[in-house]
């Protein structure tokens, strides 16, 4: 029989795939949805950019208070606000203009910052120490099932649409009606979620509450970290915006691009279920194991799939449409989905690894934990799509490479640290769920 912290753990995950198989996947074609629409001279061509870099920077800002508005509301219910602001968002595609966009992306990196500290504080508190992996990875597995749902949607209606330069007004409308009432159906999810099982009592403090999140954002370790949750926003802006917009633009991949950029969603997907799947079934191997291990894995392949993306795509790709060849070849259409697995297969590694980290070190501050770590990863995020509208792709590679072997070097150190610190213990983990 599945345990309650186990069914509240599936429920949460659910909640999180129905909205971000609306939120994931226009997040891949809304740069193409807006140089599409941009055409008739309603709006700027980069808006997507700008739009994606607002977003973050409120949900920068957001994650500064968000652990006192997840006290105060309760996880739950600050997870069905955040839903609804998604669903804000996306209902303005159906009439685009600029200050409706730049307006409810702002509302929504608002709505960003409670959902996923909602998410990280409700999930420490189904888990233990020795189940927080296992937990972790569930809902990483469930919740990344929504890149392939998502990608099979716009493959079908690109398909129908015959849409290959430009997507369609039509198109436009049909997607984004959907995950208009995607985030409305997670947000009723959200609001059935259970009592957690070990249920934190609430601060009666808030002003003791914020100077915790502020104390704790300052403490060595924590700096350490930064460095690990900055590098998660970094690769999380590229594969959720930029590589996709690198797939949509690059003409010499022969073949209807924006449905290509769907395939790519799913591959993305693959990538991060299948990771997810594989840390969730090792379970107790994987944390003897270990993260560090786990984490070194991961960023070999990150790595890779750095180089392969230099490879297979020209410098301008990330920019405009160009008929460009990459470094040494061709674009290649299944290096190009291979790169998707790669990237998803990696990021799902990070960060199950980071959720698990945080839940077995901060128990008893998950949510300023999360804050903090959402705070970093938000904030390279708005600033790595600032950038990426500056500079050229291969700028943007050698960048990623960078943190990611910095990351790796933090990481390590944490690790070593945490483990030195934490007694060995004999613990018995469940084999099944």
């Amino acid at each position: 029989m599945i345990s309650i912290p186990t069914q509240n753990v599936i429920q949460l995950a659910a909640g999180f795939l129905i909205n971000f198989v609306a939120f994931n996947t226009q997040g891949f074609i809304e740069e193409s949805v807006i140089n599409s629409v941009s055409r008739d001279g309603s709006i700027n061509k980069h808006a997507g950019y700008y739009s994606l870099a607002i977003i973050y920077a409120f949900y920068t800002l957001g994650n500064l208070t968000a652990a006192q508005i997840v006290d105060v509301l309760t996880p739950k219910w600050a997870m069905c606000i955040g839903a609804l602001c998604y669903g804000s968002f996306q209902v303005g595609f159906l009439f685009l203009n600029s200050t409706y966009l730049y307006v409810t992306s702002a509302v929504l990196g608002f709505g960003a910052s409670i959902l996923w500290t909602g998410q990280g504080s409700y999930l420490s508190q189904n888990c233990t120490k020795e189940t927080t992996g296992r937990m972790s990875a569930l809902l990483w597995a469930i919740h990344e099932c929504c890149l392939i749902g998502g990608g099979i949607m716009i493959f079908v209606v690109f398909t129908l649409t015959a849409s290959h330069d430009v997507i369609p007004n039509f198109s436009i409308k049909l997607l984004y009606s959907i995950f208009t009432v995607l985030s409305i159906m997670a947000a009723i999810v959200f609001s059935l979620l259970r009592e957690p099982v070990y249920k934190k009592e609430k601060q009666s403090c808030y002003k003791k509450l914020m100077t915790s999140t502020y104390r704790l954002m300052i403490t060595k370790k924590m700096w350490l970290l930064a460095v690990i949750f900055s590098y998660a926003g970094i690769e999380q802006a590229f594969w959720t915006g930029i590589y996709p917009t690198c797939v949509s633009f690059t003409r010499q991949l022969a073949y209807n691009t924006n449905a290509l950029l769907a395939l790519n969603l799913i591959c993305v997907g693959v990538g991060q279920v299948s990771a997810g799947l594989l840390l969730g079934t090792l379970g107790d191997k994987a944390r003897k194991l270990g993260r560090d291990y786990l984490i070194l894995v991961a960023t070999l392949i990150h790595v890779l799939a750095y180089v392969l993306c230099g490879l297979n795509f020209p410098s301008n790709a990330s920019l405009v449409k160009t008929d460009d060849v990459g470094l040494f070849w061709t674009p290649n259409i299944y290096v190009a989905l291979a790169n998707g697995v790669m990237l998803g297969f990696a990021d799902c590694c990070w960060n199950t690894q980071i959720m698990s980290l945080l839940c077995e070190t901060y128990p008893e501050e998950s949510a300023q934990a999360f804050a903090i770590f959402k705070f970093y990863e938000s904030a390279l995020s708005c600033a790595t799509f600032i950038f990426s509208s500056l500079v050229s792709l291969y700028w943007l590679l050698a960048t990623l490479a960078t943190f990611s072997i910095l990351a790796l070097i933090s990481f390590f150190i944490v690790e070593r640290e945490h483990t030195e610190t934490t007694p060995s213990e004999s613990v018995e983990i469940e084999n099944r769920i």
